[in-house]
């Protein structure tokens, strides 16, 4: 039997690959969509194919003035907020008659902010999950409409963790918007302390072998795919794509490139891994500033000087 469509005036600001399943979900559940792009978003950019494939209005805007007029002018009957880019405030907030609804990947008020998922990665949290929240003024204080738990899997990477919470919200947005538009669902305060993720910036990447092993191989799977975890040899970068950790130690300075074995040091099944201050980071892959992804194995072999040399 084919979807009956809910005849609400949805409006829906996002871009990215996090944002396109959730728009094509409400896409199949509301009759009366519009998609608000920042201006400037490629033309051949996944979420605006998927609004023209479907014959959706787009609606661009660089500024909130903009947003603002583009919000008045559609009039919708709520507007979904993923991604967007576009502080949204003031009157803007009053035009929707049931509001922003915002879909954030933490459990609020847990991860406020615009680096929820990379935080749930960097603090080894087993659990994160997903709020949908009536915004607010202030960032991420809204009321919560829903709740669910993501579990955070061990080799979960920034892009392997925000898709399945992608995923997650698209199948249950469409319901609880219908289930709080009918009124079978009331906004609840948020509960519990704030805590605050951080914008990230490029340094951020930049590893300090000092740290521990497990402290750098959470970063390495939260930067993913940016600003990736790098360091420095010989003047070039070398960005660290897959690691795990080996709870030993060489006695070596930290960042010390180091001939290892994966079960222990001086055995014959050599891999290579570094020194950190607590552990040795065994590297899988590695990629040197200006070339292709590739085994370290494949990289040693071009590069044998590297071996006993320090990373900065």
């Amino acid at each position: 039997m084919k979807n009956q469509k809910n005849s609400l005036k949805v409006a829906f600001a996002g871009s990215g690959p996090y944002a396109e399943p959730i728009f094509e979900s409400l896409i199949k559940n509301f009759k009366d969509i519009t998609l608000i792009v920042k201006s400037g978003t490629p033309k051949d950019s996944k979420i605006i194919q998927v609004a023209e494939k479907h014959k959706i209005g787009i609606i661009q805007a660089s500024n909130k003035d903009d947003f603002h007029a583009s919000i008045q002018g559609f009039h919708p009957d709520t507007a979904v907020i993923v991604s967007f880019g576009i502080i949204i405030g003031g009157n803007t907030l009053d035009i929707p008659k049931h509001g922003f609804i915002n879909v954030h990947y933490s459990l609020l008020p847990k991860y406020r902010g615009p680096s929820p998922v990379q935080s749930a990665i960097l603090n080894g949290d087993k659990l994160t999950g997903i709020t949908f929240q009536i915004m607010h003024e202030k960032i991420d204080e809204g009321d919560v409409l829903y709740q669910e738990e993501v579990p955070v899997e061990p080799n979960d990477t920034t892009i392997t963790l925000a898709e399945r919470m992608a995923k997650l919200s698209a199948e249950k947005l469409p319901k609880v918007i219908k289930n709080y538009v009918s009124g079978s669902v009331t906004p609840q305060k948020q509960t519990g302390e704030p805590t605050y993720s951080r914008i990230i910036k490029k340094e951020d990447g930049h590893i300090d072998w000092k740290q521990p092993a497990e402290n750098i191989e959470r970063m390495m799977r939260a930067y993913i795919p940016w600003p990736s975890a790098y360091t420095f040899w010989d003047g070039k970068m070398l960005k660290i794509h897959e690691a795990k950790v080996l709870d030993q130690s060489s006695g070596k300075k930290p960042g010390t490139f180091l001939e290892v074995s994966d079960s222990g040091l001086d055995q014959n099944d050599k891999q290579f891994g570094i020194q950190t201050g607590q552990g040795i980071l065994i590297i899988k892959k590695i990629q040197l500033e200006g070339k292709k992804p590739m085994t370290t194995a494949d990289f040693v072999r071009g590069s044998r000087n590297i071996i006993g040399g320090v990373l900065e």
